[in-house]
């Protein structure tokens, strides 16, 4: 292999383990990548070809840009959260003449995952000896200190995802009851992180995989029972769960209360608010401010409005925490407009057709997973989603399906 690319390939395989476990290192990691590869294009080990698919990333970035000059309060530096829409499709815009080593990059996402969980596990016991509960301590933010517990969770899937169909290196030669114990680690963590949208997300996944594998042994009709089966368990499991039970009956409770009448239940709560209020709150207000302003509030002009709406409601203290709308639609609608949230779901329409062309249901597994998390949080706002997201989207829409092998 010539030299440039193995030492790409080199610095490739630690980026996607190592800015899991210290997330300042990705701009420095992305840098340093794109540069070897100006040097690989010069030394001609690759060439430049950009893709459909790879170019609408740069476009909506493009969009953000375009954003900032006509928002009422423009914030420049947001701008730099979505500078990965713009380097990843750059990075892999670099066709080097060797396969990228991709089976490697996901084997150090994987160890990764497995030192996130140790580094949690770490933080949940300090938690106890400082502050004595125990339960508490081991659940959602007090248990995920690195990583906001939904990220950790769409960390955990992607690993599950690459585990279960065999695309993880070391892993894929070795007995596969190896694999299904480190499935079931990272299954059994969504225990802790109590993510809504992750068990959500890897319910799916799960039900997916037992579906398509039964009907391979058992038949179409008794591979749907084995995959209602296996969603039925995961749920009773989830459930097992004081935390996630209590999450989802407040949700319950709050879903039938808010559909009954919005306008009372939006006006109507009393600070301080769970999570799940909280959400039925900024879903609302953002729909509401996405009808007044249908060419978007530009970057910087979204927390405001809503912090303006959420005071007029009551609820000043919501609004000094400056929320996002905790839905990505939302948050699209918002920033750029209709024309914008367009534009980003023709984006993921493309990549489900990209994906669905080559046959790769892992891919397609990833693809779900980020639309669920979308339904839950603005998950491109925070460097751990957007950076996550971009550079798996971007390495597997890419690459010629052979080079996933």
């Amino acid at each position: 292999m010539p030299t440039i690319q193995r030492l790409f390939n080199l610095f490739l395989i630690a980026f996607c383990g190592s800015w899991l476990l210290f997330k300042t290192l990705a701009g420095p990691f992305l840098i340093f990548l794109i540069v070897l590869a100006v040097f690989g294009l010069l030394r001609k080990e690759n060439q430049i070809k950009f893709q459909v698919i790879q170019s609408t990333w740069i476009l909506l970035f493009i969009f953000y840009i375009s954003s900032l000059f006509w928002a009422n309060t423009p914030d420049w530096s947001a701008l730099e959260r979505k500078l990965a829409l713009f380097a990843f499709p750059l990075l892999f815009s670099f066709k080097w003449n060797k396969p990228l080593p991709i089976a490697q990059m996901w084997l150090a996402h994987t160890i990764g995952c497995l030192v996130l969980i140790i580094i949690a596990y770490y933080d949940a016991l300090m938690c106890t000896l400082s502050h004595g509960n125990s339960v508490r301590c081991f659940s959602t933010t007090y248990f995920s200190q690195l990583h906001h517990p939904s990220y950790f969770s769409a960390f955990l899937i992607f690993a599950i995802i690459g585990l279960l169909f065999q695309k993880v290196a070391w892993f894929a030669s070795k007995p596969r009851w190896l694999s299904w114990l480190i499935i079931l680690l990272f299954a059994g963590m969504h225990i802790h992180l109590g993510s809504l949208a992750g068990i959500i997300a890897l319910c799916f996944i799960l039900v997916i995989f037992a579906v398509k594998s039964s009907m391979v042994y058992l038949g179409k009709l008794r591979g749907i029972i084995a995959g209602i089966f296996i969603l039925l368990m995961s749920i009773a499991v989830a459930l097992s769960s004081k935390d996630i039970r209590a999450d989802a009956q407040n949700a319950a409770d709050f879903t039938k209360h808010f559909i009954a009448n919005p306008t009372k239940f939006v006006e109507n709560r009393k600070e301080p608010l769970q999570g799940n209020e909280v959400r039925l709150i900024l879903w609302t207000a953002s729909v509401q401010l996405g009808i007044e302003h249908p060419m978007g509030l530009g970057l910087g002009g979204l927390e405001p409005a809503l912090a303006k709406k959420l005071k007029q409601w009551g609820y000043p203290k919501q609004a000094e925490k400056e929320f996002n709308p905790h839905n990505q639609f939302l948050q699209v609608w918002n920033e750029i407009g209709l024309v914008g949230l367009f534009f980003f779901i023709c984006l993921l329409y493309l990549l489900f057709m990209d994906f669905y062309s080559k046959k790769e249901l892992s891919k397609l597994l990833l693809l779900i997973a980020f639309i669920i998390y979308c339904l839950f949080e603005s998950f491109l706002q925070r460097a751990s989603g957007i950076v996550f997201f971009l550079c798996w989207f971007t390495v597997l829409s890419y690459l010629p399906k052979k080079t996933l092998q």
